[in-house]
Order: structure tokens, then C-alpha cells, then sequence
């Protein structure tokens, strides 16, 4: 987490601090309490989750783009040159954001490092299970030795089918998301319509000396606790339909916080301008 998301995650500490300080000094005073809850809540989680998310773009762009180069080491150690050789070799090609980081692994392999440290160090850099194993299978490859070539052409094959499966599953996921999305709003829509219509006629029959009221359980004082009920709710609801979203995206609750940030806000900011709260 680098330091701008670290300043967005204090300043949310602090404004759910101050939500905290509004709700025990002024007894009842819900709503300056929401407005720091959600406020504090955005600052959490979007740094964070904007920082995530630029890191998952770069490492999936290096992921789809490494079976490539893993296949262009295979083709320059078809004419018997050694894995470090072909790697240099195939660094001259143009693979995205992956060519910055094969260069620098074909500059260490140049300056005298070994292939092995040199792959390591790059697994490193990008420390994924995908890229990980990827490259701990092309050093045993290495190591055993034998047809260089054709074992990196079916390592290069196997986590292209690899990624492709992992693609369908998610892409297939990603439907629910729509889901879970009309879902919560939905359930918005049912609180904003219980703010506009059924609790104003619920105020008009609690009116002192009416005889109807005494056939409710409610007192005038009620609804507006009821209202802030809700309120809380759709803040949760939508934090945590925004972290399921996540999951079902790319199988991780990180991917979901900026999901459950505009949620969450966004449902609040409806409450505010129909005047639920």
C-alpha cells in the first residue's frame, strides 16, 4: 500500500472517529453521524482499492503477455542455444509492460548473473501464483535439462489454456455481479418508497387525538429511528453486496472495494435527496 492510500485510510479512521464523537455528544443527531460514516468509509476504501486496482491491470497485462515470451525462448533455443542465450534473444521482442521487465533480466543475465537468480528475482518482482509457478517450472526445466525447446513450448501451451479457463469461469461469475447490483438497488428503492409514502401517512395517523393511532405500537418518535435504521442498513447492504461483487470478479475481496465504496455512497446520496434522512 503505498502512501497515498495510506493517507486516505487515516483520514477515513478519523472521520469515523468523528461519526463516533457526533453520535455520543449529540444524542440523536444521526445524520452528521452518517455523513462521517460514509465519508470516512469512501476514504478507506478507495485508496486502497484504486491502488489494487492499477497493481491487478499491470500484473494482468504481464501474466497474458508471458506464455509469449515463454514461447519466443522456445523458437531461439531451437537452433541449441542455452535458456539464458534464448532469453536475451527473445528480449528484443515487444511484449507491453512485460518488455521493461525481460530487458531486465536479459541486462542481469548480461552483467553475469545466473538465469536461475536472475528468473527468481523477476518472480519476485511480480509475485503471483500464475507468474510464480510459471517461472519455478521453466528453472526445473533448466535444471533437468533435455529438449529445451519442447518442454518450453508445452509449458508456454499449458498456461495459455491455463489463463483461457480461468477467463471463462470469471467472465461466467461476472453475471451475478448484475445481479447483486440490481439486487441492492432494489432493496433502495423499497426504503426510498417507504420514506416518500408509507411513513409520512404513518406520521398523519400518530397525530395526538387521533383515534387510529392507538391501534399502532409506534409513537411519532418512532419513525424517524426506523428511518435511520434503514439508513444503516443501506450503507452495510451496500458495503457488502460492493465486497461479494469483488469475489465473484476475480475470486478476491480486494477487487470489491471500490465496488462497495460507490455503493454504499451512492445509495446514501439517493437517501439524501429524496430527504430519508
Amino acid at each position: 500500500m503505498n502512501r497515498l492510500s495510506l493517507s486516505g485510510v487515516s483520514l477515513g479512521v478519523v472521520s469515523l472517529i468523528i461519526a463516533l464523537y457526533f453520535h455520543l455528544r449529540f444524542s440523536g443527531n444521526y445524520s452528521l453521524s452518517f455523513d462521517f460514516i460514509v465519508l470516512g468509509t469512501v476514504m478507506i476504501l478507495v485508496p486502497p482499492g484504486l491502488d489494487d486496482l492499477l497493481k491487478r491491470r499491470r500484473i494482468k497485462a504481464i501474466e497474458s503477455r508471458l506464455p509469449d515470451f515463454i514461447r519466443d525462448v522456445a523458437e531461439a533455443s531451437k537452433f541449441g542455444t542455452n535458456l539464458a542465450d534464448s532469453i536475451t534473444v527473445a528480449s528484443e521482442g515487444q511484449y507491453g509492460i512485460l518488455s521493461g521487465e525481460v530487458k531486465k533480466v536479459a541486462l542481469q543475465i548480461r552483467w553475469g548473473v545466473s538465469v536461475d537468480e536472475a528468473l527468481s528475482q523477476f518472480a519476485a518482482r511480480n509475485n503471483t501464483p500464475f507468474v510464480v509457478k510459471l517461472i519455478s517450472t521453466v528453472i526445473e526445466c533448466n535444471r533437468s535439462g533435455g529438449n529445451l525447446s519442447e518442454v518450453l513450448n508445452l509449458i508456454a501451451n499449458t498456461s495459455k489454456e491455463t489463463q483461457f479457463l480461468t477467463r471463462e469461469k470469471y467472465s461466467q461469475l461476472r453475471s451475478y455481479i448484475i445481479i447483486i447490483v440490481i439486487s441492492y438497488v432494489v432493496f433502495l428503492l423499497t426504503v426510498v418508497i417507504l420514506d416518500l409514502q408509507f411513513f409520512p401517512k404513518m406520521a398523519q395517523q400518530l397525530v395526538p387525538g387521533n383515534t387510529a393511532s392507538s391501534l399502532y405500537l409506534l409513537n411519532l418518535t418512532s419513525i424517524p429511528e426506523i428511518e435511520n435504521i434503514l439508513t444503516g442498513v443501506v450503507i452495510i447492504q451496500g458495503i457488502g453486496s460492493g465486497f461479494m461483487s469483488g469475489v465473484l470478479g476475480d475470486g478476491r475481496y480486494l477487487s470489491g472495494m471500490l465496488y462497495a465504496a460507490v455503493l454504499a455512497s451512492a445509495g446514501y446520496v439517493v437517501l439524501l435527496l429524496v430527504g430519508g434522512i
